[in-house]
């Protein structure tokens, strides 16, 4: 079956707490496939609230209806620090994202890296430190973990070219593009399509374009407010006068040949951004738009 591009959402969006699902997130792939979406990100950016029961029938949800499913880890893991308990606490909820990621059977954990900590390099050196200790204590080699670009400067490790850096160094790495924080963390440069080719170019000089890796990005797309040191807040397509915007990001997504998954994460309209993408992204495909 011919690989394509997956749209999606983060998290449950306010719609589906208005849906007949039975207000219960186990369910989202269903309302998703309804509606026309097939990627979920699950959510344990403030925990790990999901059983291990809960979490098989997520998974059978989300198989039934051909749903990619991915985890973002929790905010306080913070492989970058300095103080021994931050860290310890790390490891052991990154080792519970790895066993719940083989329950979801999917392949993918989000990252934060995490803060600089006073020492970019220093910093990048300690995550990567953590990151071997994870994976030689995980008995879940298959699933990889996509470290994400951040939107706020210069107090947290992530920019473009450390992300990039960082996924050449551990060969269990992969980067999450969210081009909201890119569009932040670089007060607003991506505009045109030459832009994105820019990023896509970079990337792939360490993931050659055309490689499995490459085609299958994983991404996060939402418009942004951000100011002097970066990302503020997230915001949706109804609000005007906010990038980045996603019709030259996916025009060069159709130019490359790219299959990425497309996360959003607008603010309170993550669904109806994602389908506001997914029309646009199949007008481009079908040629109604040029």
């Amino acid at each position: 079956m011919k690989e394509e591009t997956k749209f999606g959402v983060a998290g449950c969006p306010p719609n589906f707490w208005k849906s007949s699902y039975k207000r219960d997130s186990v369910n989202n792939p269903l309302w998703l496939a309804g509606i026309g979406l097939d990627a979920y990100e699950v959510q344990f950016t403030h925990g790990i609230r999901l059983t291990r029961e809960r979490a098989l029938i997520l998974r059978k949800n989300a198989e039934s209806t051909g749903t990619a499913l991915s985890i973002h880890a929790p905010y306080y893991v913070v492989l970058t620090s300095t103080k021994k308990e931050v860290v310890k606490n790390s490891i052991e909820m990154m080792l519970k994202c790895l066993e719940f990621a083989s329950c979801l059977g999917t392949n993918k954990i989000i990252l934060h890296p995490g803060t600089n900590q006073g020492n970019a390099r220093d910093a990048m050196k300690r995550c990567l430190d953590n990151l071997k200790v994870i994976r030689k204590n995980t008995d879940n080699k298959k699933t990889l973990i996509y470290v994400e670009t951040v939107g706020r400067r210069p107090s947290y490790l992530g920019s473009l070219e450390e992300i990039i850096e960082m996924c050449g160094e551990l060969d269990f790495l992969r980067p999450c593009l969210d081009f909201a924080h890119i569009y932040a963390y670089e007060s607003g440069a991506l505009l045109e399509k030459g832009d994105f080719r820019k990023i896509f170019d970079r990337v792939g000089e360490k993931v050659p374009l055309g490689t499995e890796e490459m085609k299958e990005l994983h991404c996060h797309f939402y418009p942004i407010e951000f100011g002097e040191k970066g990302e503020k807040r997230h915001k949706n397509y109804r609000d005007d006068g906010y990038g980045p915007r996603f019709e030259p990001f996916l025009e060069v997504i159709a130019e490359y040949g790219l299959t990425p998954t497309i996360i959003c994460e607008s603010k309170d309209a993550q669904d109806e951004d994602a389908l506001r993408m997914k029309a646009f992204y199949r007008g481009l495909k079908d040629g109604k738009i040029q």
